[in-house]
């Protein structure tokens, strides 16, 4: 977030989401749903999205944006993460072949490394570290023929 959070607001980035948010939905709908009733649901959740977050972020500093921001990423990556892992070994044990490679992915990218103090001025060759390391991951994930 160093170098979007110098020059945009995290709120304003919130607000352009929404208003995106908003415009897809309103083109593309999906099938079968009357198009009242889909736009009604669509505006009760963009509301938020389009008022009241920006309205809280906006009234924060840049930096109190930015650790928000920072903070709700990690939170998310280390749910979706920790499913992750969770999911796979399972599957691994199970007998899985697909779950080596998925249960790798998610150790490397579980936000954990960037907390420790040391560590933390040099985050940008941990996420270059953790790219090189998803190369192999992914590409046996592919070998075996589950991920498409």
């Amino acid at each position: 977030f160093g170098p979007l959070s110098r020059y945009v607001p995290v709120g304003l980035l919130v607000l352009i989401g929404g208003i995106i948010h908003l415009a897809w939905s309103l083109f593309s709908g999906p099938s079968g749903v009357p198009r009242g009733q889909y736009i009604g649901d669509t505006l009760d959740i963009v509301v938020v999205e389009i008022i009241l977050l920006p309205l809280i972020l906006l009234q924060a500093t840049r930096r109190q944006q930015s650790i928000i921001a920072w903070g709700v990423t990690n939170i998310t990556f280390g749910i979706a993460f920790g499913i992750m892992l969770i999911i796979s070994a399972g599957r691994f044990f199970s007998g899985d072949g697909n779950a080596l490679p998925t249960l790798f992915l998610g150790l490397i990218w579980t936000p954990s490394m960037e907390f420790i103090p040391k560590i933390t001025p040099h985050q940008k060759y941990v996420t270059i570290a953790r790219l090189l390391l998803s190369i192999p991951c992914v590409y046996f994930g592919m070998k075996s023929g589950d991920w498409h």
